[in-house]
């Protein structure tokens, strides 16, 4: 019993020994949980910020527009026959002169040859009048009248004397007499000999010269039409689809249209302005054509994104359509990647006034809370303030602010996703939208 009682002995320290840790353990335990220690200081929230800026604005007023061509040809077929090429690919950009259309050529080549021959025989025929052969023939002619005349005077002249004298006979001068009449005569026929031929010749040579001009017209006739079996580009533009495939017969009379060609950079916008609108701008309006700056106009395109080039008001219609109570305006944009076709619907911001000392914070501040604007203003102690909005229009990428903060307050622009109102925030200079 007594090694029973020993073992006994031995183990019952170590059991309290252990029993006493355990308390301990278990009431630094319990003491810990009780305790109270400090909560971590949250860190700033990083934030990009930038200033609401006080300016004078455009007031800007959207209008439906329509683009439409500066230029715009219908290419019609001049000469008839038949489309034997068609070299441009449909809806292609083409460029001014370019080779579109021929028209078989066979029958006016063959035109262009006989009005040739024509003309050939027209200039042989006035040389041939202005030759002067029978003028030389009839100007001999006379030259012999006169000559024989000549001689026949002076044997008259020295008969008379004589035959007064009887130093000849009476028979001797009345044949110097006959002759010298007959020479006169001779005269006077080879004058008007040469008279006839002469009006002949210049009427000859009038009549050349008509011919020789006719044919010089009906050549210059078959040229042109030869030309007009080419058809070429008139302007650099889009072309539209073909409207007579290749192989068909067109004529002028009932071919009212081969294909049409837009210019299409740069492009124009049509919109309409209100008559109030127009009286309030119009002193604008109608001295813009004299102004190094005219007035900026943004184009909306109907999948609502922002056309990338700025346009100017280039014409004015030149009366109010009674019915509708506005007038058209003609805008004219940039179009250099042809984004714009003709046809194409739009809104197009014009500004019609100018709004002073507007408050404006770019539109990337602005945010919506159940569908009120709202916008985070940093404090002087750098904590968020959430404040709502009275927004206007927007002007470029700012947005005009009617109530809610003023100019100089420090608006966040970046980071918004991980801020509320109350926190502190680290802000740091973001980036601005470019001043109007």
């Amino acid at each position: 019993m007594s090694g029973r009682a020993l073992r006994y002995s031995t183990k019952a320290p170590r059991a309290r020994s252990l029993f006493v840790a355990l308390i301990a353990t278990a009431s630094l335990l319990l003491g810990s949980c009780h305790g109270k220690t400090p909560a971590p200081v949250a860190s700033p929230v990083p934030v990009q910020v930038t200033r609401a800026v006080r300016q004078t604005v455009p007031v800007m007023v959207e209008y439906v527009a329509h683009t439409q061509a500066v230029q715009e040809i219908t290419l019609v077929p001049r000469v008839e026959g038949t489309l034997d090429l068609v070299a441009f690919r449909d809806g292609s950009l083409v460029h001014k002169g370019q080779l579109l259309m021929r028209i078989q050529q066979d029958q006016y080549l063959a035109a262009v040859s006989a009005a040739q021959g024509d003309l050939d025989k027209a200039q042989a025929n006035l040389a041939r009048a202005q030759s002067n052969v029978q003028d030389q023939v009839a100007a001999a002619k006379l030259a012999q009248a006169v000559a024989q005349y000549q001689y026949a005077k002076v044997e008259l002249a020295r008969m008379a004397p004589l035959a007064s004298k009887s130093a000849v006979s009476q028979k001797d001068y009345d044949q110097s007499k006959t002759e010298y009449d007959i020479a006169l005569a001779n005269v006077a026929a080879a004058q008007a000999n040469y008279a006839d031929v002469k009006l002949n010749q210049r009427t000859s040579i009038l009549d050349a010269q008509g011919s020789l001009a006719q044919a010089q017209a009906q050549l210059a006739n078959a040229k042109l039409n030869l030309s007009y079996t080419t058809i070429t580009s008139p302007v650099t533009g889009i072309i539209s689809f073909v409207q007579v495939d290749q192989g068909n017969y067109v004529s002028p009379a009932k071919t009212p249209s081969l294909a049409t060609v837009s210019t299409i950079d740069p492009i124009k916008v049509v919109f309409q302005l209100s008559e109030s609108d127009y009286l309030r701008i119009a002193p604008r309006l109608l001295v813009m054509r004299h102004e190094p700056r005219r007035p900026v106009l943004r184009l909306f395109l109907s999948d609502g994104s922002v056309y990338p080039h700025r346009g100017t008001p280039e014409n004015i219609n030149r009366a109010v359509d009674q019915q509708t109570g506005t007038i058209s305006i003609e805008a004219v944009f940039p179009n250099p990647q042809a984004l714009l076709r003709p046809g194409q619907f739009a809104r197009v911001e014009f500004p019609i006034a100018s709004q002073q000392n507007a408050v404006l914070v770019p539109q990337s501040s602005v945010q919506s809370l159940q569908g009120t604007p709202v916008v985070y203003v940093v404090g002087p102690d750098n904590k968020l303030q959430l404040r709502t909005l009275e927004t206007g229009t927007t002007v470029g990428d700012w947005i005009i602010v009617q109530s809610g903060v003023q100019a100089g307050d420090v608006v966040v622009v970046g980071g918004t996703n991980r801020v509320q109102a109350g926190i502190t925030v680290a802000p740091t200079q973001g980036p601005s939208p470019p001043r109007i």
